[in-house]
């Protein structure tokens, strides 16, 4: 599995390099140098495009990457590079629409415009200039030329480790869940449940198993143009009372 927004991440910051050493060095001249076609290089940035181990060997080769930096963007099943927030940082921006305005970031017609944003989440102008300025403080986003977006990599937090801040932040996801139920047309939302008996052994396989279907989910989900930002939570909790 291939880290796709980790290389667009790296051929851009690249090209911006080459751009301000020469205003005149084009995307077309970075294709010619890295021997792919523009057009390739264009879908490869924009995430419309794949590539294969050997070709992402070539590039890292061109660029002067350490061998390094292949083997961190080459990950097995499951994994993907993340950015741990310790409690005291996430707490800063556990309120659900920080993690919302970092996927809207994403989208194609994104704008760091306070207005846009609060009018896609449904929250006040206000609220979105104090989290967007909140974020860009925190060296998690850059905003250049009216648009905005997540200079690293994805966020979580520790997990299996009590913490009343992630409590929080949960509720609130299953706050929104619960509008979304009345609000938003069944054939753009999917709700399932499912009830059983266990055996509670299972649980930490369960739960890496859940891991690696959110991966999936996410290369599955992110494939193509980027034009809306939904939440997918996953609930798996003991609906049954231990004897005593």
């Amino acid at each position: 599995m291939i880290a796709m927004r980790q290389i667009d991440q790296i051929l851009r910051k690249e090209l911006e390099n080459r751009q301000k050493n020469n205003p005149a060095y084009s995307l077309r001249s970075f294709a010619k140098y890295l021997e792919i076609s523009p057009a390739a290089l264009s879908q490869l940035m924009s995430g419309k495009r794949g590539i294969s181990v050997k070709r992402l060997s070539k590039i890292i080769e061109k660029l002067s990457l350490p061998p390094s930096e292949l083997k961190s963007l080459i990950r097995t099943k499951g994994e993907r590079n993340t950015t741990t927030l310790k409690e005291d940082n996430f707490k800063l921006i556990s309120e659900w629409y920080h993690f919302g305005i970092l996927s809207l970031g994403e989208l194609k017609n994104c704008k760091s415009d306070p207005r846009w944003i609060a009018k896609r989440l449904n929250i006040p102008v206000g609220t979105a200039n104090e989290a967007l300025q909140r974020l860009e403080r925190m060296g998690i986003i850059q905003v250049k030329d009216g648009r905005f977006k997540q200079v690293t990599p994805p966020l979580k937090t520790t997990s299996d480790i009590p913490s009343s801040t992630i409590r929080a932040y949960h509720k609130s996801i299953l706050g929104l869940a619960q509008n979304k139920i009345e609000a938003v047309d069944v054939k753009e939302r999917e709700y399932s449940a499912l009830t059983m008996a266990i055996n509670t052994k299972n649980l930490q396989k369960a739960k890496k198993l859940t891991d690696e279907y959110k991966e999936e989910m996410l290369q599955l989900l992110e494939q193509g143009t980027l034009d809306e930002v939904y939440q997918l939570s996953i609930q798996l909790f003991p609906l049954s009372v231990k004897e005593t």
